[in-house]
């Protein structure tokens, strides 16, 4: 089983945390870090071109990862993971292609209301769609801010971003509004889970644990 893996994120820092996150959890996988834009405002502007544009940057990219020998990816982004079909293309080049929106499907399955942050509103179609595709009638509650990520770009201290962008206001509003759990749609923001959580009454929810028992699964077919 080979044991190289293609980190691919929105940019430089989500990727660093997405590489991060996989070394804590298995230090014995060969990581291939990527970053498909150099900050947050060139990513979004990228995920908002046409399919054409995204279609020719991702099959560049994979052309280049897969000509290293890798054949399993860890699509660190929500946004990313919104703007483009990863899981038809992955069958159409024959790998394994692991994203957040794989889990956002899961949790479709366990709660009757979810609530949940993104970095940007196509982000937020995506993660949206990604549960009604599961349970149609399931109670959906979100909000899009990139500040929030260019904060975290930034190196703000959590506590800080928290004020500066209202979250605790935004605790409380998902809270009153029924939800069951609170989604971090962005895969920056466990950067701020940690000191959010005492904030919350709601448990903040990371995707990136199952989406390395996917990646493990994926590895051994």
């Amino acid at each position: 089983m080979s044991s190289k893996v293609a980190v691919m994120a929105g940019t430089p820092v989500d990727t660093k945390m997405g590489a991060d996150f996989l070394a804590a959890k298995d230090a014995s996988l060969e990581i291939v870090s990527y970053p498909l834009s150099p900050d947050p405002i060139t990513q979004t502007v990228w995920q908002f071109s046409s399919e054409e544009n995204k279609r020719a940057r991702m099959v560049q990219v994979f052309d280049e990862l897969e000509a290293q020998g890798i054949r399993h990816f860890f699509i660190y982004c929500n946004s990313l993971s919104g703007a483009f079909d990863f899981d038809s293309f992955a069958v159409e080049r024959g790998v394994c292609i692991v994203t957040p929106f794989q889990v956002y499907r899961s949790l479709a399955t366990r709660y009757r209301s979810i609530a949940f942050n993104s970095a940007n509103l196509l982000g937020a179609y995506g993660i949206e769609k990604a549960f009604r595709d599961v349970k149609p009638d399931l109670d959906v509650i979100g909000m899009a801010h990139l500040a929030i990520v260019r904060d975290i770009e930034a190196g703000l201290a959590p506590e800080k971003i928290i004020e500066r962008q209202g979250l605790k206001s935004l605790a409380r509003f998902f809270k009153e509004a029924g939800a069951e759990i609170w989604l971090l749609g962005c895969t920056h923001f466990p950067y701020i889970k940690e000191a959010m959580q005492p904030y919350s009454e709601l448990p903040l929810i990371d995707p990136a644990d199952e989406m390395y028992d996917l990646l493990v699964q994926g590895m051994r077919k």
